[in-house]
């Protein structure tokens, strides 16, 4: 079930104030079918016949997933192909379900993926060599066509993966076939049926958002969105000047809806669980399917926003030549002001991320208990995507200037920060640690504290060429302290920390940076103890190097802005 302009549902006789009432349904059944367990086939290598349907893999390992190969004597210490198979038996097709309205979710797989099911190429997550591209981090969500489901009888999914550094394999559910609702019901927005009359309110509104993006009547398109819309970030000013980019030069552009489901939440506002996507007429992707909720006002023809505070952004980087993408935390009296402004953290991950790893450590919620618990001082959280560049400048990728000369402008003019370094802190992980006191100490224009997590600081930059490590060499944060004067340290607060059992010797790092910083008489936070080189050590420590940053904030108060008055909004937001 969908809706494009092109192909715009028939209104439903007597539906009071909407058309195209075919463009969604009231919300699927509840199916799933759980195919976690110790059903699975394993084998490493790779084939590519072993994605096909009638492939005899009796011979193949017994296997149980989620599994972890890092927790695996046999496999802790491999990098490579594998391939995971499962047999299973659907019951008869459900009353309202179609094959595209199911979801083929297989949770967080290390590091990437294609997923055959039935022999056909249903999805693939991150790249493999020679172009490898970890993907650890990010939910496998796949949308089996019309006609590839086997009900009442036997169906095979075939994973090929790939492991490119530490851990490996299924580390995380869910796993297996859902509807929609189910998965709702697992992680979502609950809500009940929508009437006719719901559904076709809804329904008009997706229409008029259609036929203004294919008419490429801005005006129109903007009418749809509400006066106080915000929506993964998006302003309507914002989210009309995106609708502008994405016209430009193109021939005319298709917003489709696809598997749209309505639901009424606990406020009365409808929700629309959509496969969106943007693409011109002649089949240039602009935005893939991507799954949304999308919230409407049930009272006027009119898009309110998720009102989102934890979401994915992006922008055209000059510096990687490429759309980059980057996480956002908004605390919470962002959404309850207009004019307020507020201070900025800046957190780089470790080696082998990218920005999508704090959604799965609910970066929001943490951060949120450490606002409401632990007195910190609300703030912007951005987390860049550096992948495995270090941070710095090389053929690996500029990820310093991409942070540097593009990120934080692009921020403090997009969001409502304070946009000086007295309320700009920057902190990391391990690889991110050790960019973090690079960028924090190469930059005092920029950033006022520096918080390391385990970080790599007694090592260089290890990206890009042997010549381009080489001239990289000073920025090891050991040796960058060393050549600083006490002067220009004194330019920064710091914390840092390391575990004694640190699986590479940074707890030692820590201790060394520790010794160097009190020869030189500049003070410092550290805390050291057991720990390995995991999230189980370091998570612990956020309150430590968040209240770095809100002592420093806090020593240089902005008077706040009176809030200019603002409609009052019916419905409250997260």
């Amino acid at each position: 079930m969908s809706l494009t302009t092109a192909d715009a549902a028939t209104p439903r006789g007597g539906a009071a104030g909407g058309t195209a009432a075919d463009c969604a349904t009231t919300a699927s059944p509840d199916f799933g079918i759980d195919l976690a367990g110790g059903d699975w086939r394993f084998r490493t290598g790779d084939d590519p016949a072993w994605a096909a349907a009638d492939y005899s893999d009796t011979a193949w390992d017994r296997w149980t997933v989620p599994d972890d190969w890092g927790r695996s004597a046999e496999l802790s210490t491999y990098d490579g192909y594998a391939w995971y198979r499962r047999s299973f038996t659907l019951p008869e097709r459900p009353d309202g379900i179609t094959d595209s309205s199911v979801i083929a979710a297989l949770g967080f797989i290390d590091d990437a993926d294609q997923t055959f099911l039935n022999g056909e190429k249903i999805g693939a997550t991150g790249s493999f060599p020679p172009a490898f591209d970890s993907t650890w981090e990010v939910p496998r969500e796949y949308y089996p066509p019309n006609g590839l489901l086997h009900w009442g009888a036997v169906n095979v999914l075939a994973v090929r993966m790939y492991d490119g550094t530490g851990g490996g394999g299924f580390y995380k559910g869910p796993i297996g076939l859902y509807s929609k609702a189910h998965l709702r019901n697992l992680s979502g927005p609950r809500g009940t049926a929508a009437s006719p009359r719901q559904l076709a309110h809804a329904c008009s509104v997706l229409e008029r958002q259609h036929r203004a993006v294919a008419a490429g009547d801005l005006h129109r398109y903007a009418d749809t969105l509400d006066r106080g819309f915000f929506h993964q970030g998006d302003t309507a000013a914002r989210r009309v000047a995106d609708v502008r980019r994405m016209m430009a030069g193109t021939s005319a552009v298709v917003l489709h809806d696809d598997q749209a489901e309505v639901l009424v939440d606990a406020q009365g506002r409808l929700v629309v669980d959509t496969i969106r996507s943007w693409a011109t007429t002649d089949g240039t992707v602009l935005s893939p399917p991507q799954r949304e909720f999308l919230y409407i006002d049930p009272h006027r023809r009119a898009e309110l926003g998720d009102h989102a505070r934890f979401f994915r952004d992006s922008y055209q980087s000059a510096a990687m030549h490429r759309r980059v993408e980057f996480n956002v935390y908004l605390p919470p009296g962002y959404t309850r002001t207009t004019a307020r402004r507020f201070p900025t953290v800046y957190m780089l991950h470790g080696y082998n991320g990218s920005n999508i790893e704090w959604e799965a450590r609910g970066m929001d919620t943490v951060m949120d208990g450490l606002i409401t618990e632990k007195n910190i001082a609300q703030s912007v959280v951005i987390f860049p995507d550096g992948a495995s560049g270090w941070w710095v400048d090389t053929s690996a990728g500029k990820y310093n200037s991409m942070v540097v000369k593009e990120l934080v402008p692009l921020v403090d003019h997009a969001y409502r920060t304070i946009p000086d370094r007295d309320h700009r802190g920057i902190s990391g992980v391990s690889m991110g640690g050790q960019g973090a006191f690079t960028i924090g100490l190469t930059h005092p224009e920029l950033f006022s504290s520096i918080a390391s997590h385990m970080g790599a600081l007694n090592l260089p930059p290890l990206a890009g060429t042997a010549e381009e490590q080489a001239a990289n060499a000073p920025l090891e944060p050991l040796t960058l302290v060393d050549s600083l004067s006490v002067r220009q340290l004194r330019r920064h607060t710091y914390y840092f920390d390391g575990g004694s059992s640190d699986d590479f010797g940074f707890g030692q790092a820590a201790l060394q940076m520790g010794t160097e910083l009190t020869t030189k008489g500049v003070a410092y936070d550290y805390q050291g103890g057991p720990g390995r080189h995991e999230d189980a050590y370091w998570v612990p420590k956020l309150d430590r190097s968040f209240a770095l940053h809100s002592r420093q904030f806090r020593a240089h108060p902005v008077p706040r802005p009176h809030e200019p008055g603002r409609p009052t909004s019916a419905y409250t937001w997260p």
